[in-house]
């Protein structure tokens, strides 16, 4: 994935940064992960796009071991600075979703949250997908949520055919689906639907967004 200047330039401001510095983990994350630990301790985590650390510092606090990755410098600081500061730690990387770096089937949970959909188009969405499949082991969960279209924005340039990717007025590429066709990719690289935590209109950073929050469990062909 080619990250813009204008995307750089948003996601590695200083307000930006402080922005998701503040941000809490997301308490159904929190939930799930606080049951998974009593029967998974010291499982292999992923936090894909950690931006400003939260659910680096939720994992790496319930003693698993955790890799943070982000494509942004400015995000990697905040999330080494957060950690430090409450002496936890993780293996973190400079890295994109469509090129996670990471061998194959090593984690029992990603997370990553707001991440997907930053993808330019389709064809990204699908390669970053292939990426998540890739990274999981069978059996293994990926904790995440997504914007859809189900809130539209009308300062949105619409830059595909298929009128799902989009630039938005801060510059920003995103690729925003139905809730269906996303689950429906996720079935196409073996995730089943796990946890469906609802779809729903939020205001963000960035607008008013609908924001779709799902747990999906990898298939194990073995069993």
């Amino acid at each position: 994935m080619a990250i813009t200047r204008s995307e750089r330039q948003f996601w590695n401001s200083p307000d930006i940064t402080r922005y998701f510095e503040s941000k809490p983990a997301d308490p159904r994350i929190v939930a799930f992960m606080e049951h998974f630990t009593e029967t998974h301790p010291h499982a292999r985590v992923l936090d894909l796009g950690c931006g400003g650390g939260r659910h680096s510092e939720l994992l790496a606090s319930l003693g698993h071991l955790v890799t943070s990755v982000d494509v942004n410098p400015g995000m990697l600081v905040a999330t080494h600075a957060r950690l430090d500061s409450l002496g936890l730690v993780a293996d973190i990387h400079e890295g994109s979703i469509l090129a996670i770096p990471a061998d194959n089937e090593v984690f029992d949970i990603v997370v990553t949250t707001g991440v997907l959909h930053q993808a330019n188009t389709i064809e990204e969405y699908v390669r970053a997908l292939e990426e998540l499949a890739r990274v999981t082991k069978p059996s293994g969960f990926v904790l995440l949520n997504i914007f859809t279209n189900k809130a539209w924005d009308d300062t949105y340039t619409v830059t595909s055919p298929d009128g799902y990717s989009v630039l938005t007025q801060e510059g920003l590429p995103q690729t925003l689906l139905p809730r269906e066709t996303f689950v429906s990719m996720m079935d196409a690289v073996d995730f089943e639907l796990a946890s469906d935590q609802g779809e729903e209109v939020k205001q963000e950073n960035t607008g008013s967004r609908a924001v779709f929050r799902a747990f999906f469990q990898k298939r194990d062909k073995a069993l």
